[in-house]
């Protein structure tokens, strides 16, 4: 221990001895360092993807990569589709790629035409093929259903056997597995891992549920992406502003989770495919009108795959699609606009554009007719209920202006009109006028005069008509509205029922008829009887366990008489006018009004029941 000790001791004592500036030959240093070598991305991002994928660090694997790309996944979800608009899209998404009128059922590969869809609205007599959620709608949340990544078309006797069954492995076609267990078949169970990698990164459903993961990261190596992957990563990334990132690279999977070794679209020590597409041939545009135009063109052809085509409108990039034909939206009526269609393949090639093609859309000068036999059917000592005909228009009408003597006061999309806040025994002079989608508007209507009535004895006002007092909108199944009897006489209720517009979306559906009669002065209050809050239940007058009291913020709700629209609570549009609230009407408002006007209503605290079932 002393020998090791004492020999760097005397190596310290000799470096300190000649440390004269003049009397020790400087050591010589060696050559110079090299730069440190730049090291290759792990990946190859195709540009077509660099900016979707900008800011993720492909370098990093297992929990940090996964939460890196749920954070994107999640981000770029822009447009949340409803279960109800995968019509728009799934046909596009699913469209065979050699029959543009046909789509690819998954499990069995079959092409069909695209109107044989089952659905309650389509009048296509042969109906065979529908919607399957590969991972079961029953498992996941309301706002997943509507997810496109996991829908596919499917025929309904394969949609049926294969149920809400987990996936397992087997050889072959698609089989049901010991009764309680389905392979997807050889061909698909890429596509199906992949959909299920997706549904467990973007909503954090999980694996256990529906087949396991050492499964999923399995068929994830053993079947390639296929054309139609791309396909519908494609329209759906149009569609909803995410992209599937399994299907973009499936070695994704490997870096997260393990397992198998899956293929490497982004490889940068692959051969490159740098070779774009042909131009897109004869374009021409059709059936142009006032903010759309139907563009044709023949198909580009590449060494691999053409992926989508690209519309340019004036030079910037407009949409994108997968077909040889589309119709683009949202122009500008009586412009000019220069067109032309790129096609961009796997490896983000862009092709030359194709030959230009000019366009006019047209234009709306034409004011819509005049709204006839304005009338006031009803009045209060504070209101006035108006109707009237409808107006017609070479477009689409879109509001109607009211006027209270010569004084704008409100729009309404519909023929009826309830004006509140008037002083009693007043007379008052209503016109109204329609204006079109581009602002066209009509003469006014002829005058109507008309005078409110006195208020009652006790000071208060009394009504014409039964109408909305409270509407409830709590957390789970705490649903219910309440409506209330002014008129000062028993309401046979027989004539009224309630309905309810989902999302907004214009169309009255779920309706339920009221029955028996409603005392004057007394209110009548419908309810989901799922609460499990008693107050509700004590307040009830009638419980649902379904629709129209299934209604959620963005629902619109409607009172009708005699099938006639009285009383609305919402707006149209998937608004979330009543998400975690309750309304409840003003004591000053005494009278239904078709037009949802948030002044009416007071704002309390989400699950406020305290007043229910007491105007």
């Amino acid at each position: 221990m002393k020998k090791s000790f004492y020999l760097p001791f005397l190596s310290i004592l000799f470096l300190i001895g000649c440390s004269s500036d003049d009397d020790v030959t400087p050591v010589n240093p060696g050559p110079e360092p090299e730069p440190p070598v730049e090291e290759t991305p792990y990946y190859d991002i195709p540009d077509a993807l660099s900016d979707y994928y900008e800011g993720i660090d492909f370098s990093e694997e297992n929990e940090e990569l996964y939460d890196d790309l749920a954070t994107l996944t999640i981000a770029k979800h822009t447009n949340m589709l409803d279960y109800n608009n995968r019509h728009d899209y799934l046909y596009q998404a699913d469209e065979d790629p050699n029959n543009e009128d046909n789509v690819i059922l998954i499990y069995t590969g079959e092409s069909r035409y695209w109107e044989e869809y089952l659905s309650g609205g389509n009048s296509y007599p042969d109906q065979t093929f529908n919607t399957e959620h590969v991972y079961p709608q029953s498992l996941v949340s309301n706002t997943a259903k509507g997810d496109l990544h996991h829908l596919r078309a499917a025929d309904v006797q394969v949609n049926s056997t294969r149920a809400n069954y987990p996936f397992t492995d087997g050889e072959g076609s698609y089989a049901l597995v010991d009764g309680n267990s389905f392979f997807p078949g050889d061909e698909w169970r890429g596509d199906v891992a992949r959909m299920i990698m997706y549904m467990n990164l973007r909503y954090d459903e999980p694996f256990s549920e529906i087949g396991g993961l050492d499964l999923f990261l399995e068929w994830n190596a053993e079947d390639p992406v296929s054309v139609l992957e791309i396909q519908r990563n494609e329209v759906i990334y149009g569609a909803q502003g995410n992209r599937n990132p399994f299907i973009d690279n499936p070695h994704l999977a490997t870096r997260i989770w393990g397992g198998d070794e899956a293929a490497n679209r982004w490889d940068a020590d692959a051969e490159e495919d740098e070779e774009a597409p042909s131009a897109p041939s004869a374009l021409t545009a059709s059936e142009v009108g006032y903010e759309t135009a139907v563009l044709n063109w023949e198909a580009s052809t590449d060494n691999v795959a053409v992926t989508r085509y690209t519309i340019i409108v004036d030079g910037e990039e407009h949409e994108n699609t997968t077909s040889t034909s589309t119709t683009i939206s949202g122009l500008t009526p009586g412009t000019t606009y220069t067109i032309t269609v790129t096609a961009v393949d796997a490896a983000g090639n862009v092709s030359e554009a194709s030959e230009e093609v000019e366009i006019t859309t047209n234009e709306d000068t034409e004011a819509p007719t005049i709204p006839a036999n304005l009338a006031v059917p009803e009045v209060t000592a504070t209101s006035a209920s108006l109707s009237w005909n409808a107006s017609t228009d070479n477009v689409e009408i879109a509001e109607y202006d009211i006027y209270v003597d010569g004084e704008y006061n409100a729009s309404t999309a519909n023929t009826t009109f309830t004006v509140a806040g008037l002083e009693a025994e007043t007379e008052y002079s209503f016109t109204v006028l329609a204006r079109d989608i581009y602002d066209n508007e009509s003469a006014l209507s002829a005058a109507v005069e008309a005078t409110t009535a006195a208020e009652s004895e006790n000071g208060g006002d009394t009504s014409s008509e039964i109408f909305f007092s409270e509407y409830v909108e709590g957390g789970g199944l705490n649903k219910a509205v309440e409506i209330a009897n002014l008129t000062g006489e028993d309401v046979d209720l027989t004539q009224y029922s309630v309905k309810k517009q989902v999302n907004g979306n214009g169309e009255w559906s779920n309706e339920y008829a009221l029955e028996g009669s409603l005392a004057s002065g007394a209110v009548f209050v419908l309810a989901n009887g799922g609460t499990e809050t008693q107050e509700i239940l004590d307040a009830a007058d009638v419980t649902l366990n379904g629709a129209p009291v299934d209604f959620n913020g963005d629902d619109p709700v409607g009172l009708f008489k005699n099938g006639t629209l009285i009383d609305m609570i919402g707006v149209e549009g998937d608004v979330d006018f009543g998400k975690d609230k309750t309304l409840r009407r003003k004591s000053s408002i005494t009278s239904p009004n078709t037009t949802y006007t948030e002044e009416e209503w007071e704002v309390l605290e989400k699950d406020t029941v305290d007043g229910l079932g007491a105007y």
